[in-house]
């Protein structure tokens, strides 16, 4: 298998590949931040949706290895489930599966605990910023539908005081320079 050969829009988007397989033919390497699991477990209690593992076929049997979502799959685990939503990338000579299984591409629980942990917590702060910038945006224009002659008042009173700001700085700008430049 090439790396030509696997599907890597499926690690992009997992959701559009997502597949129902039993826990108990998953397989994943241990190296997993306590903390990280513990988040995601709370998710699942207040019944949050994750995102779904990515997994990769054992090329003869029916088995899986966890890619992608070590601390989401042990959430799981945790959690009860009997199934996930997966999405599998499938490995024709065993090689990733291998890889997979045995934890070479899992990351050591301190690089998750301090690189992607707070990229995570980055994100969901961004996407609470871009949430409240809709929400004010949509209340801005809410408020103009109703009013917009107070609207248009408001901006006006802006403009014309940035527009007395721009004065003074020309008049004081004027008065500096004076002597520098021919100024009329």
């Amino acid at each position: 298998m090439s790396l030509m050969s696997v599907n890597l829009d499926v690690f992009l988007h997992p959701e559009k590949y997502s597949t129902s397989l039993p826990m108990d033919k998953i397989v994943a390497d241990t190296k997993v931040d306590p903390d990280g699991v513990k988040r995601y477990k709370e998710m699942l209690v207040i019944g949050e949706q994750l995102r779904p593992i990515v997994v990769v076929k054992h090329p003869h049997k029916d088995l899986y290895s966890v890619v992608d979502g070590h601390h989401r799959f042990f959430a799981y685990l945790e959690h009860g489930m009997k199934n996930i939503n997966c999405a599998v990338v499938y490995d024709f000579t065993g090689f990733m599966f291998n890889l997979t299984k045995d934890g070479w591409l899992q990351p050591s629980p301190a690089i998750t605990k301090h690189v992607h942990a707070p990229i995570l917590e980055f994100k969901e702060k961004l996407d609470q910023s871009n949430l409240e910038l809709h929400q004010n945006m949509k209340q801005f224009l809410d408020d103009f539908n109703r009013n917009p002659e107070k609207l248009i008042e408001l901006i006006k009173e802006k403009y014309d005081a940035a527009d007395e700001k721009v004065s003074k700085l020309r008049v004081n700008w004027k008065r500096r320079f004076k002597h520098h430049f021919r100024i009329t």
